[in-house]
């Protein structure tokens, strides 16, 4: 009798370490719901929590920073203009890749990374190659939602995701709910400020010298934050270089500029954007223009693809209450 007790207590003492081992062996890795370099769906593995992180897209940088997941980035690119007050010493402090746009592979595995996170394009085969070679060489590679050529990309399905995800990954759930609880009140704030005003029209311009411009259409971001602020995009299809005879076609109620950094490095102010604007005269025939209904965005808050999406909001909230 004692022996089969003797027998009993081993095996179940065997099912349950084999069940902690189990449990140890998950926590060590955990599947992301991601994107390959073409948009399509992908399990991201995840090995442990990531130490080592090289950051391809700034935005990224920013939205560990609002976690406070600082020791976690071995190097980020540098940002695409002016920080947030509030993140601008950590943000300089942070080590910067080298290479003038990104690194090349060899660079990466000299720094031996356990995570990449970047735009898109940066896993195409021209740049760093598909996210499943690296998931091959035991380094997880997480492409930022906001970067994929969603139909219609949206805070939802975009930013707020991205910020799970980063929570889930590093292990700072309760941080993660917490900033995006943040953006939700802002949002709902803004609306409460404009819900009395009825909707208008804009268009998304970025100059590029020369009477070049672009514009941003419904596959941007920035398409669903002026939805949120009452404006109608005018542009709904896709564009690459267009001439102001394009540009005038449209006529908007409001000309949404998006503005790149000064020799500084630093965001433009509004005030340096409406001069620029005003003595454009491509852009002089321009309702808008004429009425000063411009509303200068900074290229980081248009293509951040965090929270700084409603920084954007906001600066389109503001634009619009100031036109009553």
């Amino acid at each position: 009798m004692k022996l089969v007790l003797l027998i009993m207590a081993l095996t179940c003492s065997t099912l349950l370490f084999g069940c902690s081992r189990d449990s140890e062996n998950i926590t060590d890795k955990q599947f992301i719901q991601n994107y390959d370099e073409n948009g399509h769906s992908r399990r991201t593995l995840i090995k442990g929590i990531p130490q080592r992180v090289l950051i391809l897209y700034p935005g990224a940088a920013e939205a560990m920073l609002e976690l406070g997941l600082d020791a976690h980035i071995e190097q980020t690119i540098a940002a695409y203009g002016s920080e947030p007050e509030h993140l601008v010493t950590r943000f300089a402090a942070l080590p910067k890749v080298q290479a003038a746009f990104i690194p090349a592979q060899e660079e990466v595995f000299a720094l031996q990374p356990d995570l990449i996170i970047g735009w898109a394009h940066n896993f195409s085969p021209m740049e760093l190659g598909a996210p499943q070679g690296w998931q091959e060489h035991g380094i997880g590679a997480y492409i930022v939602p906001a970067t994929i050529p969603h139909e219609r990309p949206t805070l939802e399905n975009s930013v707020y995701p991205f910020i799970e995800d980063l929570g889930t990954i590093f292990a700072v759930e309760e941080r993660a709910a917490d900033y995006i609880a943040a953006c939700r009140k802002r949002e709902a704030t803004i609306a409460e400020c404009l819900k009395e005003r009825e909707r208008e029209t804009a268009i998304v311009l970025q100059e590029h010298g020369r009477s070049s411009y672009s514009l941003y259409d419904a596959g941007y971001l920035i398409n669903d934050v002026l939805d949120k602020a009452g404006l109608d995009n005018l542009v709904s299809m896709k564009t690459v270089f267009v001439g102001p005879e394009r540009i005038l076609a449209y006529d908007p109620d409001y000309l949404v500029y998006v503005s790149l950094p000064g020799p500084d490095g630093q965001d433009l102010s509004d005030e340096e954007v409406w001069e620029q604007v005003k003595k454009n005269r491509d852009l002089q025939p321009l309702r808008a223009v004429q009425q000063g209904r411009i509303i200068n965005i900074p290229f980081a808050e248009v293509n951040s693809g965090n929270g700084r999406a409603l920084d954007a909001l906001s600066r389109l909230a503001e634009g619009r209450l100031k036109h009553r």
